[in-house]
């Protein structure tokens, strides 16, 4: 991979994994009781869905064979820890 693409992608990853901790504000929100709503798309229920469940562990794997092991790191964190819990919290 060329220098040029390794910077592109490693921008692209960089927005994702700032939409993915979007996503995750209206539960961190909820549990400190915060009364902040973030807009949301209804449209991308879908996208926004595969992105909690799977989208951190995917680029927490391209981040850290990219070389940023640490951000890597914490993208995977985030969606072993916080997505169960987050789901565990929201059954009846």
């Amino acid at each position: 991979m060329a220098k040029g693409d390794k910077i592109n992608m490693r921008i692209i990853l960089y927005i994702l994994c700032l939409y993915d901790i979007y996503l995750y504000l209206d539960d961190i929100f909820a549990l400190l009781k915060v009364d902040i709503v973030p807009p949301t798309a209804g449209g991308l229920m879908y996208f926004d869905a595969a992105m909690l469940l799977f989208g951190g562990l995917v680029l927490g794997y391209l981040l850290r064979r990219l070389g940023d092991k640490k951000l890597g790191l914490i993208m995977i964190i985030l969606n072993v820890v916080l997505t169960p819990w987050f789901i565990w919290r929201a059954l009846p």
